[in-house]
């Protein structure tokens, strides 16, 4: 494990943390084995005295790296963030972006938790997923929900946005593509000028080589089934959730969002509309105030679990 000193953690678009970061966290990194073998790559931002730890999913065809500004702010905070590659994404080994089931995901989520929560005992564990990651979050969630305190997703792709889904003739091939080819490289459909207002976040997304361009076969067809399952699970759904996302996403169906959290029990999800903000809430002019949000949101949870312990 390398700390903040040998190694630059990242903020979007791959910048080292400013002079003086290092005295309010400290940044690590290293591998962490899943149980089908493969070493995964992670970076962590821990306080001094940890309050909780939170473990940070990326989204789509992304990495941790771009989530550098949110871990800085969570351990400023108090919590031990952790957050990691999953496989075939970023510095993680793999096919690029993808996996024959979201089994395979959670599989990477359930090491990095598993990496964590020793590390830290007693402290409550929440989840933070963006996007591919909210979807992961909530999935794993629904299957795992023994030791979550919570979870924090930001724009959850339960659907893609109307303008971005296959027609039928596409859907009709990706099922044969499937048993066929199910590495064949699609394009991802991911427009960059959608995922923020920020310029500088378009232009370091479109520069970062660790960004990957296309997907899989394979994952279109196991994204599917995994947005299914989310949607139908909803009132199931027995981890509190804060759910942020934006009426004007043009990425992800904000009305698959919407009707998730009204089939959720109350008040168990919590749902905060972000009006006007693309799709990468974390990553806005607005971030701060996005944020800020969260953090009232962990604390609150925080404070109730050790109320009720």
């Amino acid at each position: 494990m390398r700390t903040v000193n040998d190694v630059p953690a990242i903020v979007k678009g791959g910048e080292p943390l400013p002079d003086g970061a290092a005295e309010a966290t400290v940044a690590a990194e290293g591998t962490v084995r899943t149980g089908d073998g493969l070493d995964l790559s992670w970076r962590s931002w821990l306080p001094a005295s940890p309050l909780g730890v939170v473990v940070v999913v990326h989204g789509l065809a992304e990495h941790s790296g771009r989530y550098g500004h949110v871990g800085r702010h969570l351990a400023g905070h108090g919590w031990a963030v952790y957050g990691f590659d999953a496989r075939g994404h970023g510095r993680s080994p793999g096919p690029r972006v993808h996996v024959g089931r979201f089994e395979e995901f959670l599989e990477d989520l359930r090491a990095v938790v598993a990496l964590a929560r020793p590390r830290h005992p007693g402290l409550p564990l929440f989840l933070l997923g963006h996007s591919q990651g909210g979807l992961v979050a909530l999935l794993y969630a629904l299957r795992h929900p023994e030791g979550l305190e919570g979870l924090v997703v930001t724009s959850p792709f339960l659907d893609g946005h109307p303008s971005l889904r296959p027609s039928a003739r596409f859907r009709l091939a990706l099922a044969l593509l499937r048993r066929l080819a199910p590495r064949l490289r699609l394009p991802s459909g991911i427009d960059a000028r959608r995922i923020s207002r920020d310029p500088e976040v378009v232009r370091a997304y479109v520069e970062d080589p660790l960004v990957s361009r296309r997907v899989s076969a394979g994952w279109y067809a196991a994204l599917r089934r995994a947005q299914a399952e989310v949607r139908h699970g909803a009132a199931r759904l027995g981890v509190p959730a804060l759910v942020l996302a934006s009426p004007d996403d043009r990425l992800v169906d904000p009305e698959a969002v919407r009707r998730f959290c009204s089939q959720s029990r109350p008040p168990r999800v919590e749902t905060s509309w972000w009006a006007g903000l693309s799709h990468e809430l974390l990553n806005e002019p607005e971030r701060e105030r996005v944020l800020a949000r969260i953090d009232g949101w962990l604390e609150g949870r925080r404070q109730k679990t050790l109320s009720e312990r």
